[in-house]
C-alpha cells in the first residue's frame, strides 16, 4: 500500500487553540504502544486533503519539523458541531512489522436487476468493515458487486467477501453487508389509512349534521313559543 505523506510540527502548548485555528491550524496529538504522546499541529487544507485521501484506514508517513518520520494512521477526527469543521486529530503510531486493528469502508459497485428490473429496494447494512492485518496490507476499500442480487430476499454477507492473504475480519462473517428486498405494495397500507381517513371523516360529517338539526330544532322550538 502506498503512503501520503504529511508535514506537521511540533504544537507550542502555551498557545490558545482559539489562536492555532485563526492562523488556520489543527492541533493532534500522536500516540501509540511504547511511544511517547507528541502534540502536534498542522496546516487545514493540507490535512484535509490528506483525510480526504487516508480515511482511518491507509498509513500517513508524518514528517515532524521537517526532520523526524513517523507512520501513523488517522484514529479519530473530531469536528465542530456548528460547521462541520475539523477540530482536532489523534493520530495512532503503527509499525510495520505489528498488526494493527482497523476499519475499512465498503463501497457498492454494480447494478442489481432486482433492484433495476423488480423495482426492489437496497439496504446497505455495513457501511464498514473492521479487519486485523500488518499496516501495509489494509485494505483501502471492500468493493462489493450487487450484479449477483437478482431476486428479491437476496444478500451479499461478509463471508462472500474476497479477501487478501493476511487480512483478517473480527466482524461476523454471517454479518449482512446489503441486501434486496421487495417493494411494499401501496395496498398493504392503503385499506388502512383509508379507511381511517374515511371513518373520521364520515364521524366529522355526522357530528356536524348532529349539531345543525339540534340547533334547527332550538330554532324551531323557539319560534313556537
Amino acid at each position: 500500500m502506498e503512503t501520503i505523506q504529511l508535514d506537521v510540527q511540533t504544537r507550542d502548548l502555551g498557545m490558545a487553540v482559539s489562536a492555532l485555528r485563526k492562523n488556520r491550524l489543527v492541533p493532534a496529538v500522536f500516540y501509540g504502544k511504547g511511544q511517547k504522546n507528541l502534540h502536534l499541529q498542522m496546516d487545514y487544507g493540507v490535512f484535509r486533503k490528506v483525510y480526504l485521501k487516508a480515511g482511518t484506514n491507509r498509513i500517513v508517513d508524518i514528517t515532524i519539523d521537517g526532520k523526524k518520520n513517523e507512520k501513523a494512521l488517522v484514529h479519530d477526527v473530531q469536528f465542530l458541531p456548528l460547521t462541520g469543521a475539523i477540530n482536532h486529530v489523534d493520530f495512532l503510531a503503527v509499525k510495520l512489522s505489528e498488526e494493527v486493528t482497523t476499519s475499512v469502508p465498503v463501497e457498492i459497485v454494480g447494478v442489481s436487476s432486482a433492484v433495476k428490473d423488480l423495482g426492489g429496494i437496497l439496504t446497505t447494512i455495513k457501511h464498514e468493515i473492521e479487519v486485523k492485518c500488518l499496516p501495509m496490507d489494509i485494505p483501502q476499500k471492500f468493493e462489493v458487486d450487487i450484479s449477483t442480487l437478482d431476486a428479491f430476499s437476496t444478500a451479499i454477507h461478509i463471508k462472500d467477501l474476497s479477501l487478501s492473504a493476511g487480512v483478517k475480519v473480527l466482524d461476523n462473517p454471517e454479518d449482512v453487508i446489503v441486501m434486496v428486498s421487495a417493494p411494499r405494495k401501496e395496498e398493504e397500507v392503503a385499506p388502512a389509512t383509508v379507511g381511517l381517513e374515511g371513518t373520521a371523516a364520515e364521524l366529522a360529517a355526522k357530528e356536524a349534521a348532529a349539531k345543525e338539526a339540534v340547533a334547527g330544532g332550538a330554532e324551531k322550538e323557539k319560534e313556537k313559543k
